[in-house]
């Protein structure tokens, strides 16, 4: 049950995340913020960490979250401002640099050989 749990929440956040960067208005983008923060905080107690939970809850969605929306009532923030697409040269450089990432992540996690100590699990 608690795996399904984890499942559910993850996907809940992801959702949630992707739904606060693609949304043109700001104040729906600071309430999917809001579950985003929800979801992490549930996805902490679920793996034990209540109080890494509860400070989710208190620090992110309660105070940080107060002071996104205060901030985007005060702007008063109504059109969408368009910005210009970059020259082609920083378009390109751009592109080659984001695929040289990925593919640095793809070597990383191809070569399974990341050190590190392993400690307890908690039961």
């Amino acid at each position: 049950m608690v795996t399904v749990l984890l499942y559910l929440f993850g996907i809940l956040a992801i959702l949630s995340a992707l739904g606060m960067v693609f949304h043109r208005n700001p104040v729906y983008s600071a309430l999917f913020l809001v579950v985003t923060f929800f979801s992490l905080a549930s996805i902490y107690a679920l793996l034990g960490a209540q109080f890494l939970s509860i400070i989710q809850v208190m620090v992110y969605a309660g105070a940080i979250m107060v002071l996104f929306v205060f901030v985007i009532m005060l702007l008063n923030l109504r059109k969408e401002v368009r910005l210009p697409i970059g020259k082609p040269a920083q378009v390109i450089f751009g592109v080659i640099f984001g695929l040289l990432l990925f593919v640095e992540g793809l070597l990383i996690i191809k070569s399974g050989s990341i050190s590190g100590t392993l400690g307890r699990y908690p039961q």
